[in-house]
């Protein structure tokens, strides 16, 4: 597996919190169904649907680009910094 040579990676940890938060937003999404179902009877507020609504694709969203860029390497371990990879020395003028 190849790293990206990008200093615009995330650390490991950023994108293993952002899977944390994206499952938390479709597990609140999944707990308003019960709205979802009295707005479309027309019991309930038509805003916890669309929230729920929101929630559902966020978290997805979050979910699956996080994981995405785990898999494909996109990210900085704890040990390593952006100053940590080579740049090219200044060129002086003669």
């Amino acid at each position: 597996m190849e790293r990206t040579p990008t200093k615009q990676r995330p650390p490991q940890i950023s994108l293993i919190l952002r899977i944390c938060c994206g499952a938390y937003l479709v597990y609140l999404a999944w707990d308003l169904r019960s709205a979802v179902t009295a707005a479309l009877q027309g019991q309930g507020n038509v805003l916890f649907a669309l929230a729920a609504g929101v929630f559902a694709v966020v978290g997805a969203l979050l979910c699956f680009f996080s994981i995405r860029a785990l898999i494909r390497g996109e990210y900085r371990l704890p040990y390593e910094s952006d100053d940590d990879e080579e740049e090219e020395p200044p060129t002086s003028a003669p």
